[in-house]
């Protein structure tokens, strides 16, 4: 018996990487997962290798920089398995590299709507979620590149790291 045994955990960028990763060790642990990612084809073969493995596994395409489709991967998960004990937010976007006077607005929006909102509202609907069930839950949130200090020509990436920092410190003392 491993020590997440009939526990459920929710990973965003859990398709590849790092959160597939993750994914596989909480299903070695016992743990039911929910894969969340932005493709739907990775995320199927994501959850692929976790069944292979034994694993009860979900997946819901979730852009988490989107509060409504945040929501709706809770309530997925919810539905499959009826509670929610871990929720990991992995799901991270670097951006483009160079000088911030040469970076698009647009791409530094995107790394904004991933890394900050997409941390934010996974942690706000979590927290939600733990609250009203009463008997609370794990929020692991990753900090990236850049969360202790400054970074040359990852400017939209490493700040945004340090705002998870500060964000999930401030979460703690909370």
């Amino acid at each position: 018996m491993g020590v997440l045994e009939g526990k459920v955990a929710v990973i965003t960028g859990s398709s590849r990487g790092l959160g597939l990763a993750i994914a596989q060790a909480y299903v070695r642990e016992g743990a039911a997962v929910v894969l969340a990612g932005r493709s739907s084809a990775a995320l199927a073969e994501a959850a692929a290798v976790c069944e292979r493995q034994g694993a009860r596994v979900s997946w819901q395409v979730t852009e988490v920089g989107d509060l409504e489709q945040v929501k709706a991967l809770t309530e997925h998960t919810v539905k499959m398995f009826g509670k929610i004990d871990i929720w990991v937010n992995n799901d991270g976007y670097a951006g483009v590299y160079g000088p911030t006077a040469a970076i698009d607005p647009q791409m530094r929006e995107r790394v904004v709507r991933t890394n900050i909102l997409g941390e934010y509202y996974g942690s706000w609907v979590a927290l939600q979620h733990f609250l009203a069930q009463g008997r609370g839950g794990k929020l692991i949130n990753l900090l990236g590149r850049g969360d202790t200090g400054p970074v040359a020509l990852q400017n939209a990436y490493a700040s945004s790291k340090a705002w998870v920092r500060n964000f999930t410190l401030a979460l703690a003392k909370e």
